[in-house]
């Protein structure tokens, strides 16, 4: 039944939504974690819900990790929230697809509510606290955008 509902949300999600303020969170760096929210303040932050029986999730992570190359060092971070209820799933899946940034688990969807997310994987990026772009799944052309995105706003 979730998934029925997942796909329906997915088909009523708009992609494009103007500028709409996020909701913040605390993404593990290191020893440390951060405000996203803060972070956003001091340059984009790519934001991906995925979980682990999602097919095109496995698409979307070597992305974010050449995201991460490309454009961490001009300030861009990236963080995948998790939406498995079992952790041991989503340790499975990045252990075939190792992620080189923050992972953040949201077993009971708290997060993937604040967000609206409408299908696997969902999107964000957020600038100064706002949603600037949203994609739902994972295409080529949504993964151009992004990157032409952030090579305007990035130095």
């Amino acid at each position: 039944m979730r998934s029925l509902l997942l796909f329906i949300a997915a088909a009523l999600f708009s992609i494009g939504v103007p500028a709409t303020p996020a909701t913040d969170f605390e993404i593990p760096v290191g020893d440390q974690t951060h405000s996203m929210l803060a972070l956003s303040q001091n340059g984009p932050v790519y934001v991906d819900f995925w979980a682990s029986w999602c097919g095109p999730c496995r698409r979307s992570f070597p992305f974010m990790n050449q995201l991460v190359q490309d454009f961490g060092d001009k300030g861009l971070t990236v963080v995948a929230i998790n939406l498995d209820v079992d952790k041991q799933d989503a340790d499975r899946f990045l252990t075939e697809f190792p992620a080189n940034f923050a992972i953040v688990y949201d077993p009971d969807f708290t997060l993937a509510e604040a967000y609206q997310v409408g299908g696997m994987p969902s999107s964000y990026l957020i600038h100064r606290g706002e949603i600037i772009e949203t994609h739902v799944g994972f295409r080529p052309k949504d993964a151009e955008q992004t990157r032409e995105t952030l090579t305007r706003l990035l130095p």
